[in-house]
């Protein structure tokens, strides 16, 4: 990132404000403050691409509460992917409002419908999930007419998610005169149509870095699937900072917390399972613990700011290359040092390498410790939960193969005595006949032949 020269006196003139930004230790402006405040203040609309953790919340905040009076009536709607991140930016917005006294609101699914519903008649502004807000909406709670600022926060991922439509319904609703402002990582194909459709004569903002590659340290350990675990075990114990362990799936995480609260290794653990009030609580617990960690799927990748973060375990590499670097950070900000540590196979080796070189990263191999051997404990879900993964991924590996290595799988399967694909095209034949002879059998006897 550049060197600014600007400071926050430059940019925001609304002395409230200002003030309001100073009062929360923020001294000097990002890059992507530096870009989008002026343009904000300016009425522009405006496309962000910038990655989660450069100060996006601060930008367009600064931008859009100097033109917000206390009325009543909601002028500005924040829409943002997860009930976390929802969470974060009210907090933002209320820290920033209340030397105004605006009123703010958030909305997520998982909380009281009436009570949210009484917050909104005395909301200014307005925070919350596609979801929820469309169901506010529809309950006539939410009145969507006075709103002058749009704000779509984390749009890429909202568009991952699934809102994309949910995201049109809601603009669809909105007054034509308006400012919107979208905030994203990666400007996608869904990102690009809802720019297209709604957001006219646009100002592009990019903020390059991600990761500064100085006070970020990347390593990986090659190891086999079952010993995973026992290397991450001796790792947490090795390195007892504030951290955060990313599986890709919910039944991932909870085998992983349940195995080292086994080890009596204090962790929490959090995912889009969980009950609303269990996540904020485990969020607020993890922030107050100075060297917790934290076991969690990719809901903690983006968007939620956590302080002294120093370790990112990436037990399972994530599906997409783009979600290793939001993950990755999370950590090394505001000139801190972090550490990101990846623990892969033989088999994700290649393209994990391929990845870090795509992204200009270096990554160094480690050696690996001395470990003691630790099974996993899974319940009987768990394990069948298991096994369904990994089948989808060897057929996935094996049918992504031309016909001639197929071939050659075939023949290496028959000799071990595994399944080919005759055996299992035989084994569904014979499945179906079986099912059109009952069939035939229960129309025979209801008389229908």
């Amino acid at each position: 990132m550049k060197n600014n020269k600007l400071n926050f006196e430059d940019l925001v003139k609304d002395k409230q404000i200002l003030q309001a930004i100073h009062n929360i230790g923020i001294k000097t402006p990002t890059e992507i403050q530096e870009k989008a405040i002026p343009l904000i203040l300016e009425g522009k609309n405006i496309i962000a691409q910038s990655a989660t953790g450069t100060g996006k919340t601060i930008a367009f905040l600064a931008g859009i509460l100097p033109s917000i009076t206390k009325q009543k009536r909601i002028q500005a709607l924040i829409i943002v992917p997860t009930r976390e991140l929802a969470n974060q930016v009210y907090e933002e917005t209320k820290k920033i409002s209340k030397i105004k006294e605006l009123q703010a609101c958030v909305i997520f699914g998982g909380a009281s419908v009436g009570n949210q519903a009484r917050q909104l008649k005395q909301a200014d502004i307005v925070i919350g999930t596609p979801g929820r807000i469309i169901d506010q909406f529809e309950r006539k709670n939410l009145k969507l007419n006075n709103i002058k600022y749009l704000v779509l926060d984390e749009a890429d991922r909202m568009c991952d998610m699934g809102f994309s439509e949910d995201i049109s319904r809601i603009i669809e609703q909105l007054p034509k005169e308006r400012q919107t402002l979208l905030f994203s990582a990666t400007i996608t194909n869904d990102v690009s149509n809802i720019e297209r459709k709604y957001i006219p004569k646009a100002q592009r903002i990019v903020v390059q870095t991600y990761v500064d590659p100085k006070s970020l340290l990347q390593e990986y350990y090659l190891v086999k699937q079952n010993q995973k675990f026992a290397l991450l075990l001796h790792l947490v114990k090795q390195h007892s900072k504030k951290a955060i362990v990313f599986c890709n799936t919910r039944s991932e995480v909870d085998v992983i917390y349940n195995n080292l609260k086994e080890h009596r290794i204090a962790c929490f653990k959090l995912h889009g399972g969980l009950e609303q009030n269990k996540r904020s609580g485990t969020i607020e617990r993890y922030h107050a613990d100075i060297d917790g960690l934290l076991i969690s799927t990719d809901v903690s990748a983006r968007g939620i700011h956590i302080d002294n973060l120093e370790y990112i375990y990436n037990y399972d590499l994530p599906k997409d290359n783009t979600q290793y670097i939001h993950r990755i950070g999370r950590t090394a900000r505001a000139g801190k040092k972090g550490k990101a540590i990846s623990i892969i196979t033989q088999k994700e080796e290649e393209d994990f390498l391929k990845m870090c070189e795509k992204f200009g990263f270096t990554v160094e191999e480690k050696t690996l410790p001395a470990i003691v051997p630790v099974t996993l404990k899974r319940t009987k879900e768990q394990k069948e939960a298991l096994e369904k993964i990994n089948r989808y991924k060897e057929r996935k590996e094996h049918f992504s193969k031309n016909k001639k290595e197929r071939r050659k799988e075939n023949q290496r399967k028959l000799v071990i005595g595994e399944l080919t694909e005759e055996d299992i095209r035989k084994k569904r034949i014979g499945f179906f006949k079986h099912k059109k002879k009952i069939r035939q059998k229960k129309y025979i006897k209801r008389g229908r032949r």
